[in-house]
């Protein structure tokens, strides 16, 4: 988390509610009351956790600057804008004073009223920028808070009351917006209305597919649509194990008609590996019911997961090899520096993460990674599959690079089973 120093170099020009103290005693007595707004971007210092403390200074000095164009706009000029002193990223707008005795103030309703335009201005323009580092995330809550002059009390716990109550709200409004998300995530569980879509995996050597991922898909024009949604909302409500369980049967169910050869790459996560659903008997009796047999299968784990779960992936790993699955790893590139780790899960198949493979044509450093990466897996006996290909000069340096497949927008868009014919299609040389 940023110290105080750095803070102040982001808000440069903002000043903390305490050096504005005296002027928010004053206008405590003189109206009776003080109304404040609280913006709270602390959700977003996981931008520091991920990407470091460079990339969550521009995260906030872009924040800071939308705050900054709220006034005049969804709040008054004359509010009153300042910083939290304590921990966290939140920015303070004070409600100023009525501007005549006609004038009333403002009623919670209207408090309520000003939060819910300064949360969707903030998170809409927030959500419209191209910055990587905010993509999927849940950004700022705003709440508010209300308190009354009172005499037997000193004037600036009064005001440190004001801020404690917004900061209540805030927590409030987290709660209900993580109750309701859980609500409606269980609800599409429920309602069965998850959906698994197909993009080929295309051996960009010598023609052909090679097989197909399933991708799940929430409902249509909901915010779970797509999947890095789908499942963020499940981390943030503890249904990723009931979640990851429902598209990974869906994907099953719904590739039975996938003709043999192909092959069928599912995603899955380390909780997986416990399910004894997913497992020895059972899980034999669900492939034959559905025409379908485990050495046709890939199970995918990323890379991050493969080492984070690193021991877990090992033991139960070896299982379903020995059952006759393959393993993909997927994500490699992406950051992480696990290799030698991931050398011992024995995998089938490396996935290139899909930001190794953009403009790859226009980068020696990223040619130099991949040849370095393809080097490593025809040590492992492994196939490389390049990820993200949207481009035909990102697929001909795959193909120089001796890559093995490729799989992305150039190739094919990710679609119902029906939509490839694959029974007309003639299977990749490579499926061995």
């Amino acid at each position: 988390m940023l110290n105080r120093l750095e803070r102040r170099a982001v808000y440069s020009d903002i000043p903390t509610y305490h050096e504005r103290l005296g002027h928010l005693i004053e206008q405590l007595r003189d109206e009776g009351h003080l109304g404040l707004i609280l913006i709270d971007a602390s959700e977003l210092s996981q931008v520091e956790h991920d990407y470091g403390s460079k990339p969550f200074h521009q995260v906030l000095s872009m924040v800071s600057g939308l705050v900054g164009e709220l006034q005049g706009k969804e709040v008054r000029t004359a509010d009153l804008l300042a910083l939290n002193d304590r921990g966290g990223n939140a920015f303070l707008l004070f409600l100023s004073p009525k501007r005549s005795e006609q004038e009333r103030a403002p009623r919670i309703g209207d408090m309520e009223a000003i939060c819910q335009r300064v949360s969707e201005q903030l998170n809409r323009k927030l959500g419209d920028m191209s910055s990587p580092y905010l993509r999927g995330r849940r950004k700022v809550t705003v709440g508010y808070g209300v308190v009354f002059h009172n005499p037997l009390i000193m004037a600036e716990r009064v005001v440190a009351r004001v801020v404690n109550e917004a900061w209540e709200s805030v927590r409030i409004q987290r709660m209900q917006a993580d109750f309701q998300t859980r609500c409606r995530l269980q609800d599409v569980i429920l309602g069965d209305q998850i959906t698994s879509v197909f993009q080929p995996i295309v051996d960009i050597q010598r023609g052909g597919t090679h097989g197909l991922e399933a991708l799940s898909r929430g409902p249509r024009d909901s915010q779970q649509h797509m999947p890095i949604s789908l499942f963020e909302a499940a981390k943030a409500t503890d249904l990723t194990f009931e979640l990851d369980r429902h598209c990974r049967r869906k994907a099953l169910k719904t590739a039975r008609d996938l003709p043999a050869p192909f092959r069928l790459f599912v995603n899955v996560m380390p909780a997986a590996m416990y399910d004894p659903d997913f497992a020895g008997a059972a899980l034999i009796k669900l492939l034959e019911g559905l025409g379908l047999s485990p050495e046709r299968i890939v199970l995918e784990v990323s890379e991050q997961e493969a080492i984070q779960n690193y021991t877990l992936f090992v033991e139960a790993l070896q299982n379903f090899t020995q059952m006759g699955f393959s393993i993909a790893v997927d994500d490699i590139g992406a950051g992480y520096s696990g290799l030698e780790k991931i050398a011992h899960l024995n995998p089938r198949y490396l996935k290139f993460d899909m930001q190794l493979v953009r403009d790859i044509d226009d980068s020696r450093v990223k040619q130099e990674m991949a040849r370095a990466l393809k080097t490593f897996a025809d040590k492992m006996d492994s196939k490389i599959i390049a990820e993200g290909i949207e481009r035909d000069g990102e697929r001909q340096i795959c193909v120089e690079l001796g890559i093995d497949f490729g799989q992305g927008y150039l190739l094919a868009r990710p679609g119902p089973l029906e939509n490839f014919n694959l029974g007309a299609a003639v299977p990749s040389p490579a499926l061995g």
